[in-house]
């Protein structure tokens, strides 16, 4: 009988440095947006002009109010349709994920296989560099309730350290027309965003 294959740590594998690279980008534009205001209001400061926010010009009432008006209006009338169609899921970090591979019982050879594909899934560029392959872009689990798919997607999850998004099949179903299809484009856009920003999801 084989061995059972080992998971590659997630912290060191390419996923884990891609990750830390798209953190580092996003502090460094964050820092940028942040230093761009910092700037005028310093200069704004060194003039001796500092900026006064409780002096900003003053609207007149007659002109704000019917303004606020059509806009809460046109919120009112188009918020359940725009809601409707967003996707139902519940996002877990996986610090959050208390689940682990460990925890998965009495599925052995499907465990092995996701072992082997979160490996590669881990390694990527490596496997991509090295022996000229393509990782798995997803695995989809089927069987009956009960079974230990849920279960074994947030195992899978927490070991490679990537985001698990969570949402039940009824949740998709929307009493507007059109409704059930919005939401679950929208579930599949908001997995294929994450797992840009995060090597995975």
């Amino acid at each position: 009988m084989d061995e059972f294959p080992e998971l590659v740590q997630a912290k060191r594998a390419d996923v884990g440095r891609n990750r830390e690279r798209q953190r580092r980008r996003r502090l460094r534009a964050l820092a940028w947006a942040l230093a761009i205001p910092a700037a005028f209001l310093w200069f704004r400061l060194g003039i001796g002009d500092p900026f006064d926010v409780f002096n900003l010009p003053k609207v007149d009432p007659l002109v704000v109010m019917p303004l606020l008006f059509f806009v809460m209006l046109g919120i009112a009338l188009f918020a359940g349709t725009i809601g409707a169609g967003r996707s139902p899921h519940v996002v877990y970090r996986p610090e959050q994920i208390e689940t682990r591979l460990d925890d998965v019982i009495g599925i052995d050879p499907i465990k092995e296989d996701v072992v082997r594909s979160l490996n590669l899934f881990l390694a990527h560029k490596t496997f991509s560099e090295e022996m000229g392959g393509t990782p798995r872009r997803g695995l989809l689990f089927e069987g009956a309730p009960g079974t230990g798919k849920t279960h074994l997607a947030k195992a899978m999850a927490a070991e490679a350290g990537v985001p698990f998004l969570f949402v039940s099949a009824t949740a998709f179903q929307s009493m507007y027309y059109g409704a059930t299809a919005r939401k679950i484009r929208s579930y599949f856009r908001k997995l294929r965003k994450v797992a840009r920003q995060e090597g995975g999801a």
